[in-house]
């Protein structure tokens, strides 16, 4: 009996996004940290002094979504000047085994003391 090659059982077959590296794409963190912006509206306005004419609803969805479609090399670097970062900052390569399966759910993430905001018997005591 011959031996089957791999590519013909799919158990042994390799998925090629298992082969994509994985990332996470940073631009709405950097906007609000960089430039204190928590819109869309400045980054329209510095795009298009760097040549960019893109409507509101392209520019809504580079900076919401964890995927951005595919672009130019020239916008990514634009978008690295405006924010005053490095391709490193804007786009973070995630291992495979510490990538999440799912996106993190999005908004602010409270922040919670290391100390008790109020005393033991605070309710106890009387006024």
């Amino acid at each position: 009996m011959a031996a089957t090659p791999a590519s013909s059982n799919p158990q042994n077959q390799i998925r090629p996004e298992s082969l994509q590296p994985r990332y996470e794409w940073r631009l709405q963190e950097l906007m609000a940290v960089r430039k204190n912006w928590y819109s869309t509206t400045k980054l329209g306005t510095e795009l298009q002094k760097h040549g960019f004419d893109m409507d509101r609803s392209s520019i809504y969805r580079l900076v919401k979504t964890d995927r951005p479609p595919k672009m130019p090399l020239e916008l990514i670097l634009a978008l690295c000047k405006i924010l005053k970062c490095k391709f490193e900052d804007l786009v973070v390569e995630v291992e495979p085994e510490l990538a999440l399966p799912e996106p993190a759910p999005k908004g602010p993430r409270p922040v919670v003391p290391d100390i008790a905001l109020l005393a033991t018997d605070f309710f106890d005591a009387e006024g």
